[in-house]
């Protein structure tokens, strides 16, 4: 029997995601062999548990070298392992001798067998897949034409040669950033086809479908295991062999479908989506009945009627990308919180905002801050002058007070990538910034500033220098 080897990464951050994948793998092919690279103890002792048989696990120890253990000191969590996926597909083909392998996401789901997909290879020595952007969201300046995400390599001349390159290059620099024409591991790809001999680039539109291009889809049908699609323009029908779930993350301990950024359509929701709830509820599920603890996951179903009001609000220039939560009982999980939308210009301009609450809060808690958090993928320059909060306090007095700028100044804590008093900048994920209060109940907030839209290549930029300046800081012992 042919075996399709195949390898991928992760830790126990992804364990449900990595579960969820490697199930659906081998559900669609039943040929499958996966090489895969647990990237913490808990992810590898989680593996060693289920003892799959159709994984073999490579633990750290064996696979990593000494130069990568010397880079993995200078680079993010996710900088290293995008560092170390040409090194995860070069060990599993010199240690296991495999005539091929491929590298296989995380956060993919398999919907039908990939074979139809190697059926395109023939005589080439690699594979690789574009990003297929929708204009609106076409990074390729920044992050690349072609995807890591399903990468074939074939062990002969030209796919190795293929792949040194890559390793060694990802070796020198593998960054979250935009620099001198290079973004991680990906844009190292953009020439392959020019640059080297045997590589094959996915025509099959199945092979990809993800977020920032599924809205140049239609859905054909749903109805049976498989999902078919069309191209709107060509009109072409095809199978989804696999969907690439950008949009879920970790939130304080919790996975959660990210909504806000791309455009999805009501049908895909109801069935790309709905499955891949499902399958991540069941192997959740499946890991509590092993006793293996993994995130906590909210069913992805239940903020869709919110998203699709969302989008067509921003469609129509009603709201903006940046939203602010509103905390309860010192609980930051924003996730659960009332959450409200703002219009933001993209030259600096002056802000004035009041929210009408009439008592927010149950009897039983208290708010303890607002937060406020640009949405993924939005970068923004804020500067808060006042912030004027009413409502009751703990003693159930009525109670108003004014936040000026220095009082702000000393309050504010949060994440963001740079400040100068009370100016905020946030150029990247997982920026927010809070105000600690103590009220039983509040009727009003007004918030008071200016603020803008950063441009996505001055943001690329800016987090170029700060990068740089703590890469020097710390050769320097700081």
């Amino acid at each position: 029997m042919y075996t399709n080897n195949y390898c991928t990464l992760f830790d126990s951050n992804y364990l449900l995601r990595g579960i969820t994948m490697l199930r659906s793998l081998v559900a669609a092919d039943p040929n499958a062999k996966v090489y895969v690279f647990p990237f913490d103890k808990p992810s590898e002792l989680a593996l060693s548990k289920l003892a799959f048989d159709f994984v073999q696990i490579v633990t750290l120890e064996e696979f990593e070298t000494i130069e990568l253990i010397k880079v993995k000191e200078e680079r993010s969590k996710g900088e290293y392992c995008w560092t170390c996926t040409p090194w995860i597909i070069k060990y599993s083909i010199e240690k296991y001798k495999l005539d091929h392998c491929t590298y296989v996401d995380a956060d993919l789901f398999f919907y039908s067998n990939p074979e139809v997909l190697f059926g395109e290879i023939k005589n080439s020595s690699v594979l690789i897949t574009e990003h297929r952007y929708s204009p609106e969201y076409d990074q390729t300046e920044t992050a690349g034409k072609y995807c890591v995400q399903f990468v074939f390599f074939r062990n002969d001349p030209n796919g190795k040669k293929v792949l040194d390159w890559w390793a060694d290059r990802c070796l020198e620099w593998c960054y979250a950033r935009f620099e001198d024409g290079k973004f991680g591991d990906q844009k190292y790809l953009d020439h392959w086809t020019s640059q080297f001999e045997g590589v094959h680039v996915l025509k099959h539109l199945g092979g990809g479908v993800a977020p920032w291009n599924i809205q140049q889809y239609n859905l054909v049908n749903a109805e049976n295991e498989n999902i078919q699609l069309s191209d709107k323009i060509s009109k072409e029908k095809f199978p989804l062999v696999f969907y690439h779930f950008h949009d879920v993350k970790m939130v304080v301990e919790e996975l959660k479908f990210y909504s806000e950024f791309y455009q999805i359509h009501e049908s895909f929701y109801d069935s790309i989506y709905k499955k891949y709830s499902s399958a991540l509820d069941s192997n959740l599920e499946f890991l509590e009945e092993n006793s293996i603890g993994s995130e906590k996951v909210r069913p992805i179903l239940l903020d869709l009627s919110k998203t699709l009001n969302y989008y067509k609000a921003i469609k129509l220039g009603f709201l903006s990308e940046t939203v602010l939560f509103i905390a309860k009982n010192g609980n930051v999980n924003f996730q659960n919180e009332l959450k409200f939308n703002f219009p933001i210009s993209r030259k600096m301009k002056e802000f004035r905002i009041e929210i009408q609450l009439d008592g927010h809060c149950s009897p039983k808690s208290k708010v303890s801050g607002i937060t406020i958090v640009p949405a993924r993928g939005t970068a923004l320059e804020m500067n808060l002058v006042t912030l004027r909060v009413s409502g009751l306090d703990s003693d159930s007095n009525k109670y108003e007070f004014l936040l000026q700028h220095k009082q702000l100044k000393k309050m504010i804590t949060g994440n963001w990538q740079k400040r100068n008093g009370n100016t905020f900048c946030f150029y990247s994920a997982n920026g927010f910034f809070s105000i600690p209060l103590n009220f039983k109940t509040i009727d009003t907030i007004e918030l008071v500033g200016d603020w803008r839209f950063i441009d996505p290549i001055e943001s690329a930029l800016e987090i170029s220098k700060l990068s740089l300046s703590k890469r020097i800081l710390k050769k320097l012992g700081y």
